[in-house]
């Protein structure tokens, strides 16, 4: 015992010295990422030292008295107390790593970090003194530290769930109260319809404590104002909002949000949010005095309206303790908002599916109003243990093995007013008994094979009920989603042989066109269909389509095939030293330059032209020459006004082989790499000249125009 707890007294003395030296050195630290990670570890391992505190509290009280003395306990709340000073500092040590990470202010964490630290600090003392049974110093310590402990333990939970987080249920519950509006003609849209769904979907990522991307959408002006890179809203335009083009994207991009495990925007709040922004984004225009439209009002009408439905059920809040219990990595059990007892259950694509997952659930049916199942193992019998969440109104079902007999369990449901059966095995025989169902809204019917009949006879019968087949109506144009610029994986895009293509596909029937000639991809272009091969040098663009959406940003790629061995270069115009690199062998070495103008792979010219002579072993038939260079307009970086060539078997017979223009992208294109391919003449050729002609002036009001003369930036040239 004794050498277990010098050994550890001296880690705790060293971890605490190298907190108090992060702290001394605060702004000064920057983390390698390995240490993030440890930091991101910091809310795992927090619990310890909390746990460990109040058990040595009631082990050195045990002890304490003379019935329970004994050797043993003594020795068992020495080893506790050791582990709790140990876990205190470690904890201090991660929660500084995490800080430093930057998602976190140091005004919001300036509390819980001292406090914090404190805490670690006390634990010092706490082993040296736990001898000593009836010391008051003892009972003083333990005291002040169960309350540090406990006040940056909350202090913490607000930080990461927002201010009021223990109490927030009960006053939420004495708080909620339907929205007075009964007519949506009064309400200001963006207090009474925008912001609410911001609240429910967005706060828990970008609030004023945890602003992701310093991001926070608490407030109309933060709102506008956006992140760290660009605004989030753009007034009049919802396709070129942020906030809009993240919430519309595939559930499977990388780039959709809230993240897949956090609660996600409806299509009607979707509708919604871009209709505002297409209105402007104003913060205090009333409904009635924003432009209508036909998709729009009803919308509104079913969000402002007098209670029903289930509205005018007694529902009790969930304890949260419950829903916390139930939810876990494979099931996602979230209340819907702070303000509606309603709940979410989340169990899609889970390949392990058990009538369990479902049964554990019934002590919170009342409260459950939306169930995910889509992309699982259900099959028609789970279906019938549905029928025990009586207030259910939303059910995905989407691409599962169900067919009409499951279906006909769902009836007893008579809140249910979305159904998403796309991707199952139901026939004409469901139709018939979906078209009973007066309360259904919505229902969606993607990849089955009900007939266009059927579907018809559908809304007929139901002329209320909207049946989709795309993720928005397409009717309303305001609505039409842009698909995300392709990503394509490629070996190489300097190559000796061949460049291996791998478009990443996204999920939902995305068709990717290609074109290799620097023309535009369009529907009748090259389909992708799996990874290919290209053996010249080529200008790939790529473009994604599907039928609803608009069609994806045009990526591109160039890739450049390796030219023929040289035996010298001879470079005839003068390079710039600043942004060059050091031999004219760059050219020819193989090596892409990357987007910064900065790298050394390239040679620049200002005001000048390129003009370089390369020289064969012997003399060859050429097929073709290709530059590569780059572009980024906004500074300066010019492509060539076009490219000619000269060559012969000798420096004294040369015959112009060539010459092509190049088009020049716009002041607002990002930095782009490209490349120009001239056809050469079916001559024997053993020296050739180049010329890339520099364009001498900036484009008439660029921004840089009297300050900054224009440049080429050539990182490689190919002959083949």
């Amino acid at each position: 015992m004794i050498r277990f707890k010098q050994f550890t007294l001296n880690l705790v003395y060293f971890v605490n010295a190298f907190l108090v030296f992060l702290l001394i050195f605060d702004e000064k630290v920057r983390l390698p990422v390995f240490l993030q990670v440890a930091g991101r570890m910091h809310p795992m391992i927090l619990h310890f030292p909390i746990a460990l505190l109040f058990v040595g509290i009631f082990m050195f009280w045990l002890n304490s008295r003379k019935s329970f003395q004994h050797q043993a306990v003594s020795e068992v709340t020495e080893y506790v107390f050791c582990i709790y000073a140990l876990g205190s500092a470690l904890t201090a040590v991660f929660g500084f790593f995490l800080y430093k990470e930057g998602s976190y202010s140091t005004e919001e964490i300036f509390l819980h970090m001292w406090i914090g630290v404190t805490v670690s600090l006390l634990a010092v003392p706490l082993i040296m003194l736990t001898k000593k049974s009836s010391s008051l110093y003892v009972y003083g310590i333990l005291g002040f530290s169960a309350v540090c402990i406990t006040l940056t333990g909350h202090l913490g939970s607000e930080i990461t769930h927002g201010k009021g987080f223990l109490t927030e249920p009960i006053r939420k519950q004495r708080e909620a109260r339907i929205s007075q509006i009964e007519n949506p003609d009064s309400a200001i849209v963006y207090r009474d319809v925008i912001q609410p769904i911001l609240n429910e979907k967005c706060l828990n990522c970008h609030n004023a404590k945890r602003a992701k991307n310093n991001l926070i959408l608490d407030n109309y002006q933060s709102v506008m104002e956006g992140g760290k890179n660009t605004p989030s809203i753009v007034p009049g335009k919802a396709n070129e909002s942020l906030v809009f083009k993240y919430v519309s994207l595939p559930l499977d991009d990388t780039l959709h949000m809230p993240p897949n495990e956090k609660l996600q925007l409806d299509p009607d709040e979707i509708k919604l949010l871009g209709w505002w922004i297409n209105s402007g984004a104003n913060e205090t225009e009333k409904y009635v005095r924003l432009p209508k439209v036909d998709s729009i009002h009803p919308i509104m009408l079913s969000r402002f309206q007098p209670k029903k439905g289930l509205d005018l059920e007694d529902i009790s809040f969930a304890d949260q303790s419950t829903i916390k219990k139930l939810d876990n990595p494979y099931r996602t059990v979230q209340q819907i908002a702070v303000t509606r007892p309603y709940i979410a259950v989340f169990l899609g694509a889970k390949k392990d599916f058990s009538g369990k997952d479902l049964t554990e659930l019934h002590v919170i049916r009342d409260q459950v109003t939306s169930i995910d199942l889509g992309n699982s193992t259900v099959n028609d019998n789970d279906l019938e243990n549905l029928t025990q969440f009586i207030h259910l109104q939303k059910l995905h079902l989407q691409n599962i093995a169900i067919g009409d007999d499951g279906v006909q369990h769902l009836r007893k449901l008579r809140y249910l007013e979305s159904l998403n059966l796309s991707g199952t095995n139901i026939s004409a025989k469901t139709i018939d008994e979906i078209s009973t169902w007066k309360n259904l809204k919505k229902l969606y019917l993607y990849n089955t094979a009900v007939t266009a009949e059927s579907i018809q006879s559908l809304r007929t019968a139901n002329p209320d009920l909207e049946v989709y087949n795309t993720r928005f109506d397409l009717t309303d144009s305001l609505y039409t989603v842009q698909l995300t610029t392709p990503i394509s994986k490629i070996d190489s895009v300097f190559f000796r042989h061949n460049a291996l293509v791998d478009i990443k596909q996204s999920r939902g029937n995305v068709k990717y066109y290609f074109t290799l000639d620097g023309t535009q991809p369009a529907s009748n272009s090259n389909l992708y269909t799996g990874p290919f091969q290209v053996n010249q040098s080529a200008e790939l663009k790529i473009m994604a389509i599907k039928e609803g959406w608009i069609d994806s940003e045009v990526a591109t790629f160039p890739l450049l095939k390796l030219g023929m061995p040289l035996d010298r270069i001879v470079l005839e115009t003068k390079t710039d030293p600043k942004f060059s690199a050091i031999k004219d062998s760059v050219l020819v070495d193989g090596k892409p330059g990357s987007l910064d103008r900065g790298d050394k792979a390239y040679l620049a010219f200002v005001n000048q032209d390129l003009q370089v002579v390369l020289q064969l072993s012997k003399p060859v038939t050429l097929s073709q020459l290709t530059l590569s260079f780059l572009e980024d307009v906004g500074q300066g970086v010019l492509a060539p006004e076009y490219i000619e060539a000269w060559g012969g078997e000798s420096m004294n017979a040369f015959v112009k082989l060539g010459r092509k223009d190049i088009v020049r992208s716009s002041e607002k294109s990002p930095a782009a790499k490209r490349l120009v391919m001239l056809s050469l003449p079916d001559n024997s050729i053993r020296f050739i000249r180049i010329k890339a002609k520099n364009p001498g002036m900036l484009p008439s009001g660029h921004a840089l125009q009297k300050t900054t003369k224009a440049s080429i930036f050539i990182d490689e040239v190919a002959l083949n």
